[in-house]
């Protein structure tokens, strides 16, 4: 974190600046004057090299000041914070700049390490995307609504959707197109692609789809034609592949949950061979961990389950662990079997609706949920919390 007088020397700075762009061009200085500046700041920014939550904590306690324009302020989120902070990553990106080191990503989260952490109900964030891979989540959601077969809207409910400002495009599929792109625009002897963590390229982002519109079929359609086909061009969507019937890793893999079509009639578009005819399949299944079949084991990648549930069928439930304050040694061994058993169909285990408080608890349980019981997924709203728990 920066100290009390690297700020003020900033804020200095910054005022300087704009007094002289005030003296020298009267009280209306020109655009060009104000992007130079803007771009003076964003440029000093730079040099500082701050990244994860102490770039998300600067970024909040001056907004002020690296906002300042001489426009007037358009909120596309009805968010200040985000629009600048969404500019600032996104600058050598939209710059068309190749270099790794001073990527978004390496922005975002250069000194951060990929957490078993689902960022639950992410849209929700100040900073959806950008706030849980600052923080290293290895998971992210977004609710999508159909608004008239058009566009896919991200909201938790109907009442809150905005169709023009708040969809899958601008708030997750075009930003993870620019980013990855930034990261992987140079030639390489490896035929794989760099992730969106910066310390672990290696590492896929799961991304959940959760089909809230009751036309699900429709909604699989955009998804794959308007929203996922440029990321698959790209090579940047894990795939099922289907004539070495095995999934072959890239920087995002996509995950379908909620109301979503399960018939491959509609997962293959009707084709033996995969949605656009590669023999590939770009989207799995979020399976039931409680209800596990073999054939999960070629349509998914994840399962899911709720804490409760899992805690009920080992003859508990979430109000007598989260009374006792830890899960105990009979609930570890019927649980950790079901997970195991999970693992052995290679399926990437996850388990949401935990308790969130209180915070020794939490601490406590969450352990447990990683060590004693081997899921690999834990969801967290609370990232700042989730970092310091992992």
């Amino acid at each position: 974190m920066l100290g009390l007088k690297s700020c003020l020397a900033i804020l200095i700075g910054y005022v300087v600046a704009v007094c002289a762009l005030f003296s020298s061009k009267g009280r209306n200085p020109s655009l060009n004057n104000w992007e130079k500046l803007k771009d003076q700041k964003y440029s000093t920014l730079d040099n500082f090299g701050l990244t994860g939550h102490s770039l998300l904590q600067f970024f909040q306690d001056n907004l002020a000041i690296l906002g300042f324009s001489e426009e007037k302020v358009h909120h596309k989120r009805s968010s200040f914070y985000y629009d600048v902070f969404k500019e600032y990553i996104l600058r050598g990106a939209n710059s068309k700049k190749c270099s790794s080191a001073n990527s978004a990503i390496a922005k975002l989260n250069k000194d951060v390490n990929p957490m078993p952490v689902h960022s639950h109900n992410d849209y929700w964030r100040k900073l959806p995307l950008f706030e849980g891979l600052a923080y290293g989540a290895r998971s992210t959601e977004a609710d999508v609504w159909n608004i008239d077969g058009k566009e896919l809207a991200v909201g938790h409910n109907e009442a809150s959707l905005d169709p023009v400002e708040l969809t899958l495009d601008k708030l997750y599929t075009g930003p993870l197109s620019k980013i990855l792109d930034e990261v992987n625009c140079q030639d390489s002897f490896s035929n794989s692609k760099n992730g969106v963590f910066f310390n672990s390229p290696e590492t896929s982002l799961f991304f959940y789809i959760d089909f809230k519109s009751d036309d699900n079929e429709l909604t699989y359609k955009l998804l794959m034609q308007k929203y996922f086909k440029p990321l698959i061009d790209s090579g940047y969507l894990t795939y099922y592949d289907m004539k070495k019937e095995e999934v072959s890793w890239n920087p995002i893999t996509v995950i379908l949950t909620g109301n979503y079509p399960t018939s491959l009639e509609v997962l293959d578009n009707g084709n033996d061979d995969g949605y656009f005819n590669s023999n590939q399949r770009f989207a799995f299944l979020d399976a039931p961990l409680l209800d596990l079949e073999p054939k999960y084991s070629n349509l998914s990648v994840t399962t899911t389950v709720s804490f409760n549930e899992l805690m009920r069928h080992c003859g508990s439930d979430h109000w007598k662990v989260l009374l006792r304050g830890h899960i105990g040694s009979d609930e570890i061994t019927c649980a950790k079997k079901v997970i195991d058993e999970a693992h052995a169909l290679k399926l990437t285990t996850r388990i949401w609706g935990a308790p969130t408080w209180p915070f020794n608890t939490v601490k406590t349980i969450s352990h447990q949920i990683f060590h004693d019981l081997g899921s690999d997924l834990l969801n967290l709203d609370d990232m700042f919390m989730a970092s310091s728990l992992i």
